[in-house]
């Protein structure tokens, strides 16, 4: 049988969204909350956000130096639209 996909509220934002397989969307949260502008925008494996502090574009160093070169230029487009 299909699985079906029923929308959860957002814990933080209070707006309906899909739940996906992460720890943080189980927990309640939509993806456009679960990214903190005062922690490291890389999302781990199983969901969560990295504890780092931000120092370039919203990643720590260790996640901006691993990173390709075309999901950062993706990032810069996606921030200035």
């Amino acid at each position: 049988m299909a699985k079906i996909l029923f929308k959860k509220l957002c814990v933080k934002c209070k707006k309906y969204y899909l739940p996906d397989g992460s720890k943080m969307s189980q927990h309640g949260y939509c993806p456009n909350c679960r990214i903190s502008k005062y922690k490291c925008r890389f999302i781990n494996d199983f969901g969560y956000q990295c504890q780092n502090n931000p120092q370039f574009l919203g990643y720590c160093i260790h996640h901006f130096v691993s990173s390709p070169v075309k999901v950062l230029s993706q990032e810069l487009k996606k921030d200035k639209l």
